[in-house]
């Protein structure tokens, strides 16, 4: 990128993006921007724009988007624009930021509240808390990513936070009303609902609405993500399909659906007789329900990544293969670049060389010395979302990506697969405008080529823990959903109660050798350790890990729901549950777990974890 003057350079901005991207600093502008019309690119601009050449502050700049794995794209774009200043930026999600407000101005706060009520004491803080106006008081520019999906009291969190803001504080909004598709799923209107009252007004209509906060509208029309004409009616002439609300109407779905069919480059493939060997990395294969998925994904066994709610970015392996047994407090670069040699090299190496590696952990815990202080690095890669830097986006190996429309909210790929499923019926004319946005949010996720699939619909049914599962007919196994969060935590893999010292290390062993490729292990349940799942492998059969009481839980959980607790039980042992390669767990200096782990674990911190992302068949035989 270069700066001439006052004018920002770059072959490809068009007169709509400059106006954009060169508007006052203190300017309000809500700008509508369809798919491919440059949308990140031009948020990240106007912000390093406003930087070099308005002497923005980078510290007193927002940036709140919707989801982690936008966070990290932002970062890496915004990072190429203007450097090192990017870190100074405060790019999150909506509820990154409120938390950042919450846990640095109360005392009490604490993540096992509920949502509603840590939102509550937010917007409380905004509106009546000194110290929280006196940090809003600095912020200069706020850029939001994704406004039509900012719902409920998220809404309601945001409009707080444009209240407070000082009136010469600038805002950048980007949104398409057509790609809303979270709005009528969002937890807080579907009780509002079940109580009749009023939904609240979704942020983009506040923002239009309160003419007080003076923001105007801009719009992006050009389209630069795909050259392909099929597409780029998709893109705009579909797009103002969705957006007609007098068409909003009974077959609205299905006349879109067929729309979609006749301008994807190709169509009627049947899901039976692709196979997910038959793409590549560049490829992302979409479904509808996560259950889709989940099958999908239990009967292939080459690499892939999935993408599904419930399943975020991992730390990558390589961080518990080179500190499962370092125990010093302090790392030098010459020290990580021999163990990365001698560990990581041809062996299970990342994306990325030591010298990228080095660069994320310095970034994270480094020292003015040049070194890397292992217990700051350790507090921040134990939080519950550990830095962006170092997650892994997908969670699986380099492969196509599977995953839901949902999911894939904000990405793209060169080449997508969508699989449709026939007979799709609605309860209200609203769930049809719903499930036709989606399909144009699937349906331009393509840069390149966009094919599209039939597939049966499938729904799995969820247990209060969130875990899913799909009953076959009657006499038939059940699919089980297993790597959910906290299926597997560090205890279950070098606990003392659970393995001998000896075991815990071949155990460690065997996860490092399977680090980057596809393993099937076996679940036996262990009457010592309450029943709980033991993780074999298929090959030499010994015991990885333990699975959590979670998943026992679940299972009687079901039973219950049929009626079955006392005649039938969980089974004693389940084949085919697939692990996509390996990933790390870490635990902070003060992390109450670690007296419980065999060393070295209990000290380093680091302990090395089986990816597990399955959809097993569980047989729930009759007591004899």
């Amino acid at each position: 990128m270069i700066f001439a003057g006052n004018t920002l350079m770059e072959s490809g901005w068009d007169a709509d993006q400059l106006r954009v991207i060169e508007g006052d600093m203190d300017a309000r502008l809500v700008v509508d921007a369809g798919p491919g019309t440059g949308k990140t690119a031009v948020a990240c601009a106007r912000l390093a724009y406003l930087i070099t050449q308005e002497d923005l502050e980078p510290s007193n700049t927002w940036m709140i988007s919707f989801t982690r794995t936008a966070v990290a794209e932002i970062r890496a774009r915004l990072h190429s624009y203007v450097g090192d200043a990017s870190f100074a930026i405060r790019i999150a999600t909506v509820d990154s930021h409120a938390w950042s407000i919450h846990s640095g101005h109360d005392p009490k706060a604490r993540l096992t509240g509920s949502y509603e009520e840590n939102i509550d004491r937010v917007i409380e803080l905004l509106m009546t808390d000194l110290d929280v106006a006196d940090e809003l008081s600095k912020i200069e520019h706020v850029v939001i990513d994704e406004a039509q999906d900012i719902v409920g009291r998220r809404a309601d969190l945001i409009g707080a936070l444009v209240k407070q803001l000082r009136s010469d504080c600038g805002i950048t909004v980007f949104a398409d009303e057509a790609q809303a598709i979270y709005g009528f799923s969002d937890d807080s209107i579907d009780r509002r609902k079940a109580a009749g009252s009023k939904p609240v007004q979704p942020l983009l209509g506040r923002l239009r609405a309160e003419k007080a906060w003076g923001f105007t509208t801009l719009i992006l029309k050009e389209i630069y993500r795909t050259s392909s004409s099929g597409l780029r009616k998709i893109f705009s002439e579909l797009r103002q399909d969705v957006l007609d609300k007098q068409k909003h109407r009974d077959g609205l779905h299905a006349e879109t659906a067929e729309r979609v069919r006749e301008l994807a480059d190709k169509s009627g493939l049947k899901w039976t007789n692709m196979k997910v060997a038959d793409f590549t990395s560049d490829d992302l294969l979409l479904f509808r329900t996560r259950a889709e998925v989940l099958m999908a994904s239990q009967f292939c066994n080459l690499p892939h990544r999935l993408r599904l709610s419930g399943y975020g970015g991992t730390l990558p392996a390589w961080l518990a293969i080179c500190f499962s047994d370092f125990v010093e407090l302090f790392l030098a670069e010459r020290r990580f670049l021999d163990l990365w040699a001698s560990r990581i090299e041809g062996k299970a190496a990342p994306q990325y060389g030591p010298v990228e590696a080095w660069q994320h952990l310095m970034r994270i815990a480094g020292r003015q010395d040049g070194s890397i202080d292992m217990q700051i690095l350790r507090r921040r890669l134990g939080q519950p979302r550990p830095p962006v830097e170092l997650t892994l986006p997908e969670y699986g190996l380099h492969g196509p990506i599977v995953g839901t429309i949902h999911a894939s909210k904000g990405r793209e790929a060169s080449n997508v697969v969508l699989l449709l499923p026939n007979g799709a019926e609605f309860q209200s004319i609203e769930d049809e405008i719903e499930e036709t946005r989606v399909l144009f949010v699937g349906a331009t996720r393509a840069r390149a080529s966009l094919i599209v699939g039939e597939c049966s619909a499938l729904r799995a049914s969820t247990l209060r823990s969130g875990r899913g599962h799909r009953s076959t007919k009657s006499g038939q196994p059940t699919m089980v959903e297993i790597g959910r969060d906290g299926d597997i935590t560090a205890r279950g893999l070098v606990g003392c109660s659970e393995f001998s010292a000896a075991d815990a290390s071949a155990g460690q062993a065997f996860l490092t050798k399977v680090a980057d490729v596809v393993t099937t292990y076996k679940l036996e349940a262990d009457p010592d350790l309450d029943w709980r799942y033991r993780i074999h492998t298929g090959s030499e059969g010994f015991c990885v890990g333990a699975l959590s009481r979670n998943l026992t839980y679940d299972l009687w959980e079901i039973l219950a729901n049929r009626n079955q607790k006392q005649s039938h039980k969980p089974p004693s042992y389940v084949n085919h549950v697939r692990g996509q390669g390996c990933a790390t767990i870490v635990l902070g200096p003060d992390d109450n777990d670690l007296e419980t782990l065999h060393e070295p674990w209990a000290s380093s911190g680091f302990v090395l974890t089986p990816r597990i992302a399955a959809f097993p068949p569980f047989y729930f035989y009759g007591r004899r």
